[in-house]
């Protein structure tokens, strides 16, 4: 408090002043730091836990309890200006969210919260910096305050879309095996609702992330909605194109009347072929990227092998020839 007062007071001449701003400053970090934690500790729910109860479908008055609390700690959260949604940055990040997997709707709250979790900790550090380099030039000090007050604002954001890039990887790596069950499920005489619970099933250990999003499909469907808008929300959902593809000649053959099974085992040709060609466009290109890799690391190295003991002779019978 004492180093905080000091470091106000060499801006602001006026003593009352300072010690006004001292304690704004130490109620407001202490205020927001509260909202924080609270919000990250009430946020944090057993992954292994969830799984379980959602498998064997119960609910425990605890759990219940539980969740009812933390859905009313952040709808007094949502009070605050600095939570309420309503942006395109906000749309973005909730598209973000339920790529990574976070449907819930209490999400968007939780991530704000952790943003404003790392802000305070990078301002922490901007204080423990000035206070341990205090003969650092204002210029540099101001550089390096920007620098952690902008990567610690930054890099929740960077961590969300790193969990939703690897998520949407892993599910498009394995979308060709779910796409192989389907075909063998409608041709074997499944209607489309079975052959999605089916997949599901089949692939609920081996890839949890695709068989919980086609068992989102299943659940819509048997609740109200048809199948043309649980398909639609399950590309959304993904965020992947070639899931956003097969959804889109699925509803084209519900609408014409065409075979599912038929209009399925087209797509999967075509996808396949799509990918052959793609794995064929990264092998031509590999020559291309090797070739500085070659110039830069391995041929210098090469030469200096090969060629370096031979100038080292020369040099040396130069020397006595003419030294």
């Amino acid at each position: 408090m004492d180093y905080l007062r000091s470091l106000i007071a060499s801006f602001i001449s006026d003593p009352q002043q300072v010690t006004i701003l001292v304690y704004l400053v130490a109620v407001a970090g202490a205020v927001l730091l509260a909202f924080a934690t609270a919000t990250l500790i009430a946020g944090i729910y057993s992954p292994m836990k969830v799984k379980v109860q959602e498998l064997a479908h119960v609910d425990t008055p605890s759990s219940m309890q539980g969740r009812s609390a933390f859905d009313k700690r952040l709808e007094k959260l949502e009070k605050i200006s600095v939570f309420k949604g309503g942006s395109d940055g906000d749309s973005e990040t909730k598209k973000l969210l339920i790529h990574a997997g976070f449907h819930n709707e209490n999400a968007l709250l939780v991530f704000k919260s952790l943003k404003l979790l790392s802000l305070l900790i990078a301002a922490s550090l901007t204080l423990l910096l000035i206070k341990y380099f205090p003969n650092m030039s204002q210029l540099a000090t101001f550089y390096f305050v920007a620098l952690i007050l902008g990567v610690g604002y930054l890099i929740p954001s960077l961590v969300l879309e790193h969990f939703a890039k690897q998520r949407m990887r892993e599910m498009r790596k394995f979308f060709p095996d779910a796409l192989d069950l389907l075909v063998v499920c409608t041709e074997s005489g499944l209607g489309l609702l079975e052959a999605f619970q089916r997949v599901s099933q089949e692939l609920e250990i081996a890839h949890p992330e695709l068989s919980h999003e086609l068992k989102l499909v299943c659940q819509k469907v048997k609740v109200g909605f048809s199948m043309q808008e649980a398909l639609n929300e399950f590309g959304e959902r993904t965020g992947l194109e070639d899931i956003k593809g097969l959804n889109a000649v699925i509803v084209q053959s519900l609408k014409l009347g065409t075979g599912v099974a038929n209009t399925i085992r087209v797509y999967s040709e075509e996808y396949k072929d799509k990918r052959l060609q793609e794995a064929e466009e990264k092998a031509a290109k590999i020559g291309v990227k090797l070739l500085f890799p070659m110039l830069l690391f391995i041929w210098p190295s090469f030469f200096i092998v090969a060629v370096g003991p031979a100038v080292l002779k020369i040099l040396k019978v130069w020397g006595l020839a003419f030294g």
